[in-house]
């Protein structure tokens, strides 16, 4: 059975946004994400727009995601990757296995966030964190289930 993997480049509010520019330590690790990939997960509109896919299948969303992603799920051994897309990464829900989130260090204040009000809450472990030499801080993070949380003093 493989994993769903979700790539995304967001600010410092959240806001899922892409880069502009890709440094190289950035690039190394894009890089290194996509050789991990069976299969790619993508959104109607921007099917075309993954680099480093060729020769891989792509799967365009349509229809009941749970079932369809479950489905891609049992069907490949390695990574099933989706790389920035905000609203669908929210409809996935408790099918995301890991998080590979590029942090920019801007605050953009208004735009779409990857994950919005009212999404399930979600328990993150953190397995790697890396800061790049422009400022991007990128985090490695396999879900954990649902959080637990405390009292505050």
């Amino acid at each position: 059975m493989g994993k769903l993997t979700v790539t995304a480049f967001l600010t410092l509010d959240g806001v899922v946004r892409g880069p502009g520019l890709i440094d190289e330590e950035m690039h190394a690790a894009l890089s290194r994400w996509r050789r991990r990939a069976s299969a790619f997960l993508q959104v109607k509109g921007i099917a075309d727009d993954c680099p480093g896919a060729a020769g891989l299948p792509r799967h365009v969303v349509a229809g009941d995601l749970a079932t369809e992603v479950r489905e891609l799920k049992a069907r490949y051994d390695g990574e099933l990757q989706l790389h920035s897309t905000g609203s669908l990464v929210a409809a996935l829900e408790d099918l995301v296995d890991e998080y590979r989130l590029l942090v920019f260090p801007v605050v953009l204040g208004e735009g779409h966030r990857l994950f919005p009000a009212g999404v399930l809450p979600l328990a993150l472990s953190p397995w790697s964190t890396t800061a790049t030499s422009t400022g991007v801080v990128i985090h490695e993070y396999a879900a954990a289930g649902a959080p637990a949380f405390g009292a505050m003093a």
